[in-house]
């Protein structure tokens, strides 16, 4: 019987665990998250806080390249390959692949720095394949009334694995070196293989688009779709503009996470541990707004939330810029934590509300890259600030410009209206449009339904349109001539 999301959410957690098989993709997450927080803070240890790196923000530098590179990267072309290769395969082999590899990081990354970055690479390049296969195969594993759920199981409970694995991770490489924490990450990614291979489930794509002869026409397709959803993306002001948003948060972000380690490693004198409460404070900071975005979301509009986290992060920025002790940096780790997620989750909302469903993953897969690549960018602004302001003037800098930033994105999208509806002549109140422009996009649509209501004492024109991808659209305005708005969109039941 199908769950309705006004059950308990105890009730929705069971209903979706009930599938065996993503009980152990549930449990693969966590094994295998585990195992890459561990990596990373061995990398942070090894290549920021290794005591022949002369400079933490190069270092920073580096460790950013490494991790953002094959994300930003190989995240586009990522689908070709799952949708083409053994999905069950993949989740068996590919954290035995990281284990193979992951030795290379053993080595000195002044003196060898070719085997360790080489390993570095192949590691997270492989990983990249592997989080998304883990995504790709959840609808397969469980019924459609409980996706949602699962999803934010998987998401939310891999997050908390990567997290807790950088936090001890990065104490316990404080504590006795890296070499254990790279042993621990190994064993997890061995955990995970091992489960892999008691998923019964068939994960097979439901359909391949073309013979593996093919593939080099798929990778062309996925270019071209990409410079596609780049030029929609800069047409659509109510996409471009949260977009840039975010970016700009994860390069503050990116800048702060930087200035937070010189302050530990070159004015404390700290090590890697650092590290891990600075991760730590921000991690639990995420998780706050997570569980409090739902009461926002019901009171303010999404600019308005993004905004007001601007405003907040960059008060906390000022304020710990004024007052740096190791304290007020983990205080500020939490307020931007915190208010990232205030940023996030509104602004991929708002992304998506402002494009037809056709052109969502291409324009997801270029924010992907804006936001992969922001932490590279940070550090590399992170190694020109330090010299010419100091921790305390970048870390005001960086709180000032989020202040300014904060009345940006609401004038920026606050005139522009989510969709308009065009009329044949003219837009007259008894006719019935022909189509609906949305974002950039223009699209056909068919009437279903068209009536009058009240809402909260104003009267609404309503109309429900079909578009001929199978989605359904209400959509209302305020009478005689408010902006058309999405009131609600899901799939026609009688095409999907």
């Amino acid at each position: 019987m199908a769950r309705s999301a006004s059950d308990g959410t105890i009730a929705r957690v069971r209903g979706a665990l009930r599938s065996g098989d993503f009980r152990r993709l549930f449990a693969i997450r966590l094994a295998g998250q585990a195992g890459d927080g561990c990596f990373q803070a061995a990398l942070v240890a090894s290549v920021v806080f290794a005591p022949t790196e002369h400079s933490t923000t190069v270092g920073l530098f580096k460790a950013a390249l490494i991790t953002a590179l094959p994300f930003s990267l190989l995240g586009p072309f990522v689908g070709v390959f799952i949708d083409r290769w053994s999905r069950r395969r993949i989740l068996a082999l590919a954290p035995l692949l990281k284990v193979a590899f992951v030795g290379l990081v053993l080595f000195d990354p002044v003196r060898q720095a070719v085997p360790f970055y080489l390993g570095a690479l192949v590691v997270l390049s492989i990983n990249r394949f592997y989080l998304a296969t883990a995504s790709a195969v959840v609808p397969r594993l469980v019924p459609v009334e409980d996706l949602l759920m699962a999803n934010s199981l998987a998401t939310v409970g891999g997050t908390l694995a990567l997290l807790v694995g950088v936090f001890v991770g990065g104490k316990i490489a404080g504590a006795v070196g890296s070499t254990p924490v790279v042993v621990i990450a190994g064993a997890g990614w061995l955990a995970a293989a091992a489960i892999a291979t008691r998923i019964r489930s068939d994960l097979a794509p439901m359909a391949i688009r073309g013979p593996a002869a093919a593939l080099q026409n798929e990778v062309r397709r996925v270019v071209a779709e990409m410079v596609d959803g780049a030029r929609m993306l800069v047409r659509t002001p109510r996409a471009i503009g949260p977009i840039t948003s975010i970016t700009l948060d994860q390069v503050g972000q990116g800048v702060i996470l930087t200035l937070a380690l010189v302050v530990f490693r070159d004015v404390f004198g700290a090590g890697v541990g650092s590290f891990s409460n600075v991760v730590g404070a921000g991690g639990i900071g995420v998780l706050a707004g997570i569980a409090s975005i739902g009461a926002l979301e019901g009171r303010f509009s999404k600019e308005q939330i993004v905004a007001s986290a601007f405003v907040i992060g960059g008060m906390a920025l000022v304020l710990t810029g004024a007052y740096l002790r190791g304290w007020s940096i983990l205080v500020a780790s939490f307020v931007v934590g915190l208010t990232f997620a205030w940023k996030k989750i509104p602004v991929d909302t708002m992304v998506q509300e402002a494009l037809p469903d056709g052109y969502r993953g291409r324009v997801f897969s270029v924010y992907d890259v804006f936001y992969t690549s922001a932490r590279i960018v940070a550090a590399a602004i992170a190694i020109a600030l330090v010299p010419l302001l100091g921790t305390r003037g970048s870390v005001i800098l960086i709180g000032m410009v989020f202040l300014v930033w904060a009345p940006v994105l609401p004038r920026w999208v606050g005139g522009v209206p989510d969709i308009r509806l065009v009329f044949a002549e003219g837009g007259r109140a008894e006719e019935w449009p022909r189509a609906l422009r949305w974002g950039a996009a223009e699209e056909p649509v068919e009437v279903v339904r068209s009536w009058l209501e009240e809402r909260g004492g104003e009267r609404r024109r309503c109309f429900r349109l079909s578009l001929q991808d199978g989605t359904i659209l209400d959509v209302s305005r305020l009478e005689p001539a408010g902006n058309w708005t999405i009131d609600r969109e899901r799939e026609d039941q009688a095409t999907g």
